[in-house]
């Protein structure tokens, strides 16, 4: 019980965090927070197929978008649109889907698996797009509402509240996978894969269940989002989206449960600085991200931890 609590405290440090700045009342803040739990959800299940398998994913955007859709369509699908059925409805369509892309793409590896993923998100994008009737085609679909038979969420800062829950369960939930017999299979297939199958394990079998797993928590991500801003749009599909966990799992330390986490906080910080700062701001963005690329190997947690290292 004492290992787990060890576990789980930086979680509890960041739900106490995002707790003040409820209480602050400032609507910006608690976006920006929102956000960042968001970011953080989609960059940890990422995280799952880089930091452990060592493989590059160009199709996470296909879950991402999938749960959104799943929670816009659902009036059409289930015929209700009460958010908590629409919700569930669209993390279960993103676990199928990335087990259909698990069972088609993870016979291959390296760059061959990061293409095929990046043609079925292209591939959904395109349908987004062209199926105008179903989908909205590039407008989207707008004004999901936030409303249960249990809840309802008239306003950002009490919907805030519920990406706060799903974060710290999410986060709970991943973090005892990464210390579990799980995470430890999924790291010694991605360290060396011919060791794996001398001790009897198929690798196909758990690349499989990481993506499976990936996936699921993308598409959370996904549906939070889409509730966060009341729409899906087909921008959430394109393959542009599926980099962002990619660099923001790089910017903190692909090697660090954390890693992705702090990633996250400066991928918002960054974004939300320089979208301020001018109309050029997707350069000011790109120039900073590089540089801290180049100059952080191994991220920013790898960083910190050289230099304690040289300090002590």
């Amino acid at each position: 019980m004492g290992l787990v609590w060890r576990k789980v405290v930086d979680v509890a440090a960041i739900t106490v965090l995002a707790a003040a700045v409820w209480f602050t009342r400032d609507v910006f803040l608690i976006y920006l927070m929102a956000l960042f739990m968001i970011f953080s959800i989609f960059a940890l299940s990422y995280n799952i197929m880089l930091g452990y398998l060592r493989l590059v994913s160009f199709g996470h955007s296909l879950f991402f978008a999938a749960a959104a859709y799943g929670i816009a369509l659902s009036p059409k699908l289930l015929a209700t649109s009460d958010m908590l059925l629409s919700f569930l409805l669209g993390i279960a369509l993103a676990a199928v889907l990335s087990f259909i892309v698990g069972y088609v793409t993870l016979r291959h590896s390296q760059i061959y698996f990061a293409m095929l993923t990046l043609a079925f998100a292209m591939l959904f994008y395109a349908l987004i797009i062209k199926w105008r009737d179903f989908t909205g085609g590039s407008d989207g679909i707008s004004g999901i509402p936030r409303v249960s038979a249990l809840f309802s969420f008239p306003t950002t800062e009490y919907y805030y509240l519920f990406v706060l829950l799903c974060f710290a369960v999410a986060f709970v939930v991943l973090k005892l996978i990464d210390i579990s017999f799980i995470g430890i299979m999924f790291r010694g297939l991605g360290d060396n894969e011919n060791r794996f199958k001398f001790l009897g394990y198929n690798p196909y079998t758990y690349r499989i269940l990481a993506l499976v797993l990936s996936g699921t928590f993308s598409g959370l991500a996904g549906a939070l989002y889409a509730l966060l801003y009341r729409a899906a749009t087909p921008e959430m599909a394109y393959w542009t989206v599926a980099a962002e966990p990619l660099v923001m799992s790089l910017l903190g330390g692909p090697t660090y449960f954390m890693g992705p986490v702090v990633g996250a906080a400066v991928f918002v910080g960054i974004t939300t600085a320089a979208a301020r700062l001018a109309d050029i701001w997707q350069l000011i963005m790109g120039m900073i991200l590089v540089a801290l690329l180049l100059g952080a190997r191994g991220g920013l947690l790898g960083v910190l931890e050289r230099l304690w290292q040289k300090r002590f």
